[in-house]
This record gives structure tokens, sequence and C-alpha cells, in this order.
């Protein structure tokens, strides 16, 4: 749905979401149904859009990198896809059935947080159509004339590729939502927690997750582009204190969404 680059990612994040979801169901040892949700969304929601997109809009699928796809590439793709679909489920599963529920948010934060340095980086190619319209991007020489940036983001916005996005998005996302909250509402009742996040608070955890994740994306984007590499290297250390150790925002997601409680030393 964001192209080759970031549904590689992304697919992992999402067997990796609903696992983490199942998490109080998981700690049992039941995974088989779970395992088996989790395939099925992925072999006809998730890859289905992915393919479609990148089948319909190859320049923009590889952010302008092919102008076609080669013979064997989508099924390469699909397969690719729902095996990392399946790596996340399953890595994610025997993080949360070791007692290290921290980790297992981890499988759904980093590969998020590719995804999203993918698309900061690249953000140019993101919203050009094609070889051609990245190849006329505007140049940004005056903050204040932004007319020229503005006609090109109305050109992609009101193109049918903006319209797969919106319509391929939504059913993605929508019903990875679906299957978490219900996945999570169930585990909690069977846990017996009755102090849930429940509906509003797990969104907000989400929304500030996601803002959260662009502004540390936009942050290393902006570090690449200035520093290089190096420059990211530098602030790693810091990133890891703030959202991997103990402590950290991952500890934070789980108390605030009333996640098994994990058993880390470290």
């Amino acid at each position: 749905m964001l192209g080759v680059y970031a549904d590689v990612p992304w697919s992992y994040a999402a067997g990796a979401g609903i696992a983490l979801a199942a998490a109080h169901q998981l700690r049992l040892g039941r995974a088989g149904r779970h395992f088996a949700l989790a395939l099925l969304y992925g072999g006809l929601v998730f890859v289905p859009a992915s393919l479609s997109v990148a089948a319909a809009y190859p320049e923009w699928a590889t952010l302008q990198e092919r102008a076609s796809l080669p013979g064997g590439f989508l099924p390469g793709l699909g397969a690719l896809e729902l095996a990392l679909l399946a790596a996340g489920f399953l890595l994610t599963r025997w993080a949360i059935a070791a007692g290290r529920t921290r980790w297992a948010v981890l499988q759904v934060l980093l590969p998020c947080l590719v995804m999203a340095v993918l698309l900061v980086h690249g953000w140019k190619r993101l919203i050009s159509l094609d070889r051609a319209g990245y190849a006329h991007f505007p140049e940004l020489r005056r903050v204040d004339d932004l007319r020229p940036l503005l006609a090109h983001a109305v050109t992609f916005l009101t193109s049918g590729l903006a319209l797969t996005l919106l319509f391929t998005g939504a059913l993605t996302v929508g019903a990875l939502a679906l299957i978490m909250g219900i996945l999570h509402q169930f585990g909690l009742t069977d846990a017996g927690v009755r102090e849930g996040p429940g509906l509003i608070r797990a969104g907000l955890a989400g929304v500030i997750t996601i803002a959260g994740t662009l502004a540390v994306a936009a942050l290393i984007g902006l570090l690449l582009q200035g520093v290089g590499p190096l420059g990211v290297l530098a602030v790693v250390p810091v990133l890891w204190l703030a959202i991997a150790a103990r402590g950290g925002y991952a500890s934070l997601l789980v108390a605030d969404l009333a996640l098994p409680p994990g058993r880390e030393k470290t």
C-alpha cells in the first residue's frame, strides 16, 4: 500500500501486532488459531492490497527505481511479505511466552520506525507519481513561495493513485485495527483484567505512538541528510534508552495497554 520498501517492514509489524494483541491468550500457549488468523489477514488482505498497488503503479511502488516489474517479482514479493508476517507473529509470540513483553512490543515499534524513516527520507519520491514527476519536483528556493510544491502535492492527491492508496490503506489498517482490538479485549476478559485501557485510551496510545514514530523518523531523516549515517549512529544510544530500555516507552505501553507483565531483568 505504501510501496515495496515500506510494505516489507510493515508486514513484519502487522504479524507482530496481531500476536501482541493476543498476548494474554498466547502467554497460556494457545497460538494455533491466532497464527491462522494472522496468516488469513496476510493472505486475504495485506498481501493482495500491497501487490495490487505495486502491479498498477510500479514506478511509484519502487520509488521510481523501476518503470516495470520483472516476471516473478510480484509472487516473490507476496511470499516475502507473508513470510515476514508469520515471522513477526512467531517471534513476538516467543517473546510473550518467555515473559519478555517489552521485547514483544519492540517487535512492533522497531519495524514501524524503519518504515517511517523510509517514508520520511523519501518523501519527495512518495508524492511523485512517476519518474517524470520526480524529475520535475519543484525546488524550494524561497520559504514564502510554496505554490510549486503545493501544486505538485495537489497533483498527487487528486490522482487515481491517491484514491487507490486511500481505499487499500483503509481496508488494510481498518481490518488490522479490528482484529487487534477484538483480540486484545478478549484477552483482557479472559485474564480477568477489570481496569483495561478502553477504546479511547488505547486509541490515544496509538495516536501518540504514531506521532512519536514520525517525529523520530523526521529527526533521523534530517541527520541522514545533514550529517550522514554517522549522525544517526550517534543518537542510537539515546533512542535505545528512550524506547527500548527498561522504563522506556515500550515499558510504558506494556502498562498502559494492560499487557501481561514481563519478567525481563534488562
